[in-house]
């Protein structure tokens, strides 16, 4: 796996978390229950509740170490032309975690609380009349990675992880991932338009002590 393991908060962090758990979970639950929108706004600190590195662990691995590389160096698009084996190296392996770690129980109790009161609300209906018909390809077809079958109601997801962990748990047409995700691939030559998802048995061979 990249990384060591998630961050830890300091012994005064998480002092401050506990000593605010309840009153902080009872208003979290308030806001929610009296909520007509819910709107998840997802970051890496969610994905390690799955157990995957963070942005601030996930290149802290020897081999990168003794080059002296970090997250924000290797994430850097130059590599796939001047070094593609690290490229591959770090992205195979953030692919290979990803596919083999599941989502936490929370993707599941928040699908729950988008089921009970959020898909299907007057509020939702009325959101749905005003937006426009899924765009793209045809309702279902082979040719999208993810199948828009629907409009979002008043449950919507937006994330910054590259994990694709969101669509394992909610509607396609509810999610928005401003940085994409390791499953999708496309053409770096102009060769075609299309993006495609990797195959579902698919894994890259990354050698642990190169990390290539």
């Amino acid at each position: 796996a990249m990384g060591a393991a998630p961050s830890e908060p300091s012994k005064e962090q998480a002092e401050r978390l506990q000593d605010g758990w309840g009153r902080g979970c009872r208003e979290a639950a308030a806001a929610i229950r009296g909520a007509d929108v819910l709107l998840l706004c997802t970051g890496a600190g969610f994905s390690a509740d799955s157990g995957l590195a963070v942005y601030a662990d996930v290149a802290c691995v020897p081999a990168y170490a003794l080059r002296r590389l970090k997250y924000h160096d290797i994430c850097q698009p130059h590599w796939l032309q001047r070094e593609p084996q690290l490229f591959w190296g770090f992205w195979g392996q953030c692919f290979n975690d990803y596919r083999e770690t599941a989502p936490h129980d929370g993707y599941r109790l928040i699908d729950q609380w988008a089921e009970r009161s959020f898909r299907n609300s007057e509020t939702a209906m009325k959101i749905r009349g005003r937006l426009l018909p899924p765009a793209g390809s045809a309702v279902g077809s082979a040719d999208e990675p993810y199948a828009v079958q629907d409009r979002a109601g008043a449950f919507f997801a937006f994330t910054s992880n590259v994990d694709a962990h969101h669509f394992d748990w909610f509607r396609a047409c509810e999610v928005r991932e401003c940085h994409g995700n390791t499953e999708l691939y496309q053409c770096a030559k102009e060769c075609s338009q299309a993006v495609w998802r990797a195959p579902s048995a698919y894994a890259f061979a990354v050698d642990k002590t190169t990390m290539m």
